[in-house]
């Protein structure tokens, strides 16, 4: 018995798909994880928590990298101590294949800090040529509590 499959390819004709020279098979070059230390963030006093941002280069190619943090816009949390900055990149060089580097980025709360979870988005980015042109991303997201 013949399955459909074949049959289909049998009538319309195998087709092969070649990539092009240079096209990675690997459509994520980075494995991502996302942390804090200490784990949480005081609530209505000054303080700091690091964020902590692990990249491994699981692709073949090295990769010229940058990771880019996002905080709510109306929580009183921030990149620096007056919790103004709600967005932060920081550019991490090249990683070589198989190469990890961490990245640590300040978060501040102060004396109007509420109590809650305050969502975190970090996105990966490798870069072609320079820090201008993006070849793919990853999201992560993470959730620090003030307490």
């Amino acid at each position: 018995m013949v399955s459909l499959m074949g049959l289909l390819d049998s009538i319309l004709g195998e087709q092969k798909v070649q990539k092009a020279a240079g096209e990675s098979k690997y459509t994520n070059p980075f494995s991502v994880t996302v942390g804090f230390s200490p784990l949480r963030l005081s609530a209505k006093r000054s303080s700091t928590v690091s964020l902590l941002v692990k990249v491994r280069n699981i692709s073949p190619d090295p990769q010229l990298v940058s990771v880019d943090a996002l905080l709510p816009k109306n929580a009183m949390v921030g990149f620096d101590q007056a919790c103004i900055n709600k967005a932060v990149e920081k550019r991490a060089g090249e990683l070589k294949p198989g190469e990890s580097k961490d990245i640590t980025i300040g978060i501040w709360s102060s004396s109007q800090t509420a109590e809650g979870a305050y969502p975190v988005d970090v996105t990966v980015f490798a870069h072609y040529i320079g820090y201008d042109k993006v070849m793919s991303y990853i999201k992560k997201s993470a959730s620090l509590r003030a307490v």
